[in-house]
């Protein structure tokens, strides 16, 4: 039988999709629903595994449903509430947003998968984010981790002093160090926020975010914050983004740094086809971000991007669990097909990193790392806040204490 991917392109406005469902219809018997986002490929690892599954079992229909991100998140969490779930879906792990796995799972929209073959082997570092240490709600599919993306050749500064002068060294050649896409929804700007805090605030306190949670601590009041913020500041001030970064999409940036516009960008791994389809021939490169002049001092952020979960109103939960279970037994094969490394390590262990990030390997390795925050902010509205103030940063409307002030008056300690 044949794997039916179908990108979910219902042509009506945003609005209307939300409102529908856009035809969230559960499968038949033996049919399994896999809800997914389309990353613009023509076969995702998860079509791959589907394949395989189907191939393993002859009597069952896999069909892989696609819509773009943005929407697929936003139709996730209403499909989940209104009883029209999928029986697998792939959402964000952590908190961060209304639909990743934990703010789902405080709703008990999704089923708990602590008894899979695979649970006991989730990273210490990655349980958190997909469970709450008792249930495990989902398997999280590829590590990533946030760092300097940059054609193969090119010099990344190894200290955030380096780094300034690179900025300042780029503008007098007539080009920016960094390239970012301030525009809304480009959730660029935080990869560099995290970047920065990965080093001023984790380097002294690995623990903050687990305090954060349990309302110990907050943003305005920690050193480590304010230092990370006003550095953004002081990357604008160098002219490492360029005049027009708050207004450029994503996909602008893309180009800039496929184009040589750019020398550099702020991102996490899993974004590698973004820049490679900028530019094609060009092999890139991920390496740390000097967040500190000490190099004892910088962490890099990272974790799980992904997760597949069982819905809780799944149609066959049963069938559900076992497609994941199927993926996750060959998860070192679909995780290579997304350029990327297993988050749950094989029980010989292998790379931490992909190839094209081995400059990440030994921070990764040796725990030199911090975790990918808004994974740890139950409040969907914070990240938002976030990459937004520093958006007004770029353009001068607000203070690095301002920014952190707002965050913190939308702290919540449950996904509301």
């Amino acid at each position: 039988m044949n794997v039916r991917g179908r990108a979910l392109g219902c042509a009506a406005l945003a609005a209307a999709l939300l409102a529908a469902g856009c035809g969230a219809d559960t499968g038949g018997d033996g049919e399994i629903v896999v809800s997914v986002w389309d990353d613009g490929r023509p076969e995702s690892s998860v079509d791959a595994a589907a394949r395989d599954f189907e191939k393993a079992h002859p009597d069952l229909t896999v069909t892989v449903r696609k819509t773009p991100f943005d929407q697929h998140l936003q139709a996730l969490r209403r499909q989940l509430g209104a009883g029209r779930a999928p029986d697998v879906a792939m959402t964000l792990v952590g908190y961060g947003e209304s639909a990743t796995v934990r703010a789902l799972a405080d709703k008990d929209l999704l089923a708990d998968l602590r008894r899979a073959p695979w649970a006991g082997k989730v990273p210490a570092g990655l349980a958190g984010a997909v469970g709450d240490g008792a249930a495990v709600y989902a398997f999280p599919v590829d590590s990533m981790a946030i760092g300097v993306v940059a054609k193969k050749g090119t010099a990344v500064p190894g200290t955030y002093s380096g780094l300034l002068a690179a900025c300042r060294g780029a503008v007098r050649d007539g080009r920016v160090a960094f390239a970012l896409g301030g525009h809304e929804n480009s959730k660029m700007p935080h990869s560099v926020g995290f970047a920065l805090a990965a080093s001023t605030v984790y380097a002294d306190d690995p623990g903050y975010g687990g305090k954060r949670l349990r309302d110990e601590v907050t943003f305005a009041g920690n050193p480590g914050w304010r230092e990370a913020v006003a550095r953004f500041g002081e990357m604008r001030d160098a002219g490492c983004f360029g005049e027009d970064a708050a207004g450029t999409t994503r996909e602008a940036a893309a180009r800039a740094l496929g184009e040589g516009d750019a020398l550099m960008a702020v991102a996490p791994t899993v974004t590698l086809p973004m820049w490679q389809a900028a530019a094609p021939d060009a092999e890139f490169t991920v390496a740390p971000f000097p967040g500190a002049d000490d190099p004892g001092r910088i962490r890099v952020p990272a974790g799980a991007g992904g997760g597949l979960v069982v819905p809780a109103k799944a149609s066959d939960a049963a069938l559900g669990r076992k497609f994941i279970d199927f993926y996750a037994r060959h998860r070192a094969r679909y995780a290579a097909l997304d350029g990327a490394v297993p988050a749950v390590p094989g029980d010989s262990g292998g790379p931490r990193a992909p190839g094209y990030a081995a400059a990440l390997e030994p921070y990764l390795r040796e725990g030199r790392t911090a975790p990918v925050m808004d994974q740890q902010w139950p409040n969907p509205e914070l990240i938002a806040r976030f990459d937004s103030g520093l958006v007004e940063m770029l353009t001068g409307r607000t203070e690095p204490a301002d920014v952190l002030e707002s965050m913190d008056a939308l702290w919540t300690s449950e996904a509301p």
